[in-house]
């Protein structure tokens, strides 16, 4: 009989500044890491957000094993992945808009495409060789009060044959035209999730990755070349788009608070626009999985259509085979 064992990793520990904490990870095959943000709210400021704000008070999330990375990335960004990729979204508690009233944020992280699946989840360990790092800022617009949990579920007789790699790669290219952003190799590619700082808006129809295609040893593959809209439709339809989660504006009465101010938007719609999938198992068995195993280079060509300061990020999806080469 399966056996999954739940545990507390962290409990409560309030963040007072800026800074990086580092767990220890259980030493049994892992399927889930459930990190969750709690703050106050902090509305005597001219606007704040809602679900936005919780998930910038972590600007990175990182786990290594023997300092080999396996997850990195911003909160924002691991949120909107496992999102795609498995179907958890995250889901907030205690949501009230009043000054000074709790909030909290639970956002999955998951090494497999499918929680709690003994075939797919990160093998035993030793003690101290699987770590949790974060990188806090307490200092959101918004946000009171910095306080962490985290919660993991193992699966005590699990042998695993594979798991999930995801990292960031972040450029900056403040020109238009065609860029070039390099992706790893060695292991099945299952997607990629584009992060773009200009996506269409007003009447604006130019994104940061306007067009994309993927190249293999310089040969299109798989994408030969598709536009922000189609891609950022697909996230949407894909993901369900759950409208009480990550992307809404609503707007809440405050006028009889002490900060005298009427009208209070409460913002997220902006964390969705932002993003695109390029989906390289649409069934989720790996048979249309990219392989770059042998492949001298893989890479995005991306036709920028608005310069930008911001970087740009891409977040591949690595399905690693338990003892592989690449892993």
């Amino acid at each position: 009989m399966a056996q999954i064992l739940r545990t507390t990793l962290i409990v409560d520990e309030a963040q007072t500044a800026d800074g990086v904490t580092n767990f220890d990870l259980p030493v049994n095959p892992l399927s889930i890491v459930l990190l969750t943000v709690k703050a106050l709210n902090l509305t005597g400021v001219a606007s704040y957000l809602f679900i936005a704000g919780l998930l910038n008070m972590i600007t990175n999330v990182n786990i290594r094993y023997r300092g080999a990375t396996i997850v990195d990335g911003s909160l924002a960004d691991i949120a909107m992945l496992n999102a795609i990729v498995t179907g958890w979204w995250p889901w907030q508690c205690a949501g009230a808009a009043a000054d000074d009233a709790v909030r909290s944020l639970t956002v999955p992280i998951c090494l497999g495409r499918r929680p709690y699946d003994p075939n797919e989840c990160f093998p035993a360990t030793r003690r101290g060789d699987l770590i949790l790092q974060t990188t806090n800022d307490v200092a959101v617009t918004g946000q009171d009060g910095l306080i962490l949990q985290a919660e993991t579920v193992e699966l005590l007789d699990a042998t695993p044959s594979q798991f999930l790699k995801y990292t960031t790669t972040s450029k900056v290219y403040n020109a238009t035209g065609e860029h070039d952003i390099e992706l790893p190799i060695g292991n099945d590619l299952l997607g990629v999730l584009l992060q773009g700082p200009v996506v269409p808006i007003t009447a604006s129809y130019n994104a940061t990755f306007g067009r994309t295609k993927i190249q293999v040893d310089n040969v299109e593959a798989i994408y030969s070349e598709t536009n922000w809209e189609s891609l950022h439709g697909e996230l949407l339809r894909r993901t369900g788009y759950p409208g009480a989660m990550l992307a809404h504006t609503h707007t809440v009465n405050v006028a009889a608070s002490t900060e005298g101010i009427t009208r209070e938007n409460v913002n997220d719609d902006t964390i969705i626009d932002n993003y695109a999938y390029l989906d390289l198992d649409p069934l989720k068995d790996n048979q249309y999985a990219l392989k770059t195993d042998g492949a001298a280079r893989v890479n995005l060509r991306v036709n920028t259509e608005a310069a930008s300061a911001t970087a740009m990020r891409v977040m591949p999806v690595e399905l690693v085979k338990v003892g592989g080469a690449a892993a």
